[in-house]
């Protein structure tokens, strides 16, 4: 069974949808990854790391003070808070239960309706000029859903989404990220010590396929209070010559 639990009828019928958007990943044409990424005279910028070393507190940060210079900020995350990204929460939240490949394949839809998905998506702000900033992106699948689906299933379904230009990886202990998500009133599904492990070692894939890739990777001391670590991203970003910091 792909599905278990409270929803599985509507989620299983989703999930047809989500194979077809699957299926025409491999048809799609490569110029639709030129298509206001690439050429785009902004930045997006995507921050990275386990869970509970502070990847969603410092892209609000980092998004706050880019404005506070003078930029238009569009700041993102995934999954996202759309129909796909909102399914998506109830399975890491253990309100439903999917096979790995089915996880895969959602998230690979709602990152593409995120990247390519009309006035609201990444490729429409860095369109007009906005720079990024984005809590989660390609990375977190290649780090996560490759450990149970592989590098290459996983590889298959994001290769339609165009690199950033900059990927922000916060390096923290993985003791002392399981030290600040035991104070979390409810734990997701990848937050166990055994799986984050794990994921930390994925991440070392996922990261030198993005210098591959020819984005500017920044690795950050993710230790200390967010100030120092907030500190150290932006001295780290201030060598991006289109932020003009």
């Amino acid at each position: 069974m792909w599905c278990e639990g409270r929803g599985s009828a509507s989620v299983c019928s989703s999930l047809f949808l989500i194979y077809t958007i699957y299926r025409t990943t491999y048809e799609i044409r490569e110029d639709e990854l030129e298509t206001g990424l690439n050429k785009a005279e902004t930045a997006f910028i995507v921050i990275e790391s386990l869970d509970g070393a502070g990847g969603t507190t410092q892209a609000k940060v980092l998004a706050q003070r880019l404005r506070s210079g003078g930029l238009s900020v569009f700041r993102t995350s995934e999954p996202t808070d759309g129909a796909v990204g909102r399914l998506i929460r109830s399975v890491l939240g253990g309100e439903l239960q999917l096979t790995p490949q089915a996880m895969a394949l959602l998230f690979a839809a709602d990152r593409h309706e995120h990247v390519y998905g009309g006035v609201e998506s990444i490729t429409a702000a860095l369109q007009a000029g906005t720079t990024v900033v984005c809590d989660r992106y390609v990375y977190s699948s290649l780090a996560y859903q490759s450990l149970e689906c592989g590098w290459e299933f996983v590889m298959g379904l994001n290769a339609v989404f165009p690199p950033p230009t900059d990927l922000v990886f916060l390096s923290l202990d993985t003791e002392v990220c399981q030290e600040r998500i035991a104070g979390r009133a409810h734990r997701e599904i990848y937050e166990e010590m055994s799986i984050q492990r794990r994921v930390e070692q994925a991440y070392e894939r996922a990261l030198g396929f993005a210098s591959e890739q020819g984005v500017r990777l920044h690795r950050i001391d993710g230790s200390g209070d967010a100030e120092q670590v907030s500190d150290r991203i932006w001295n780290s970003l201030a060598s991006v010559p289109i932020l003009e910091m």
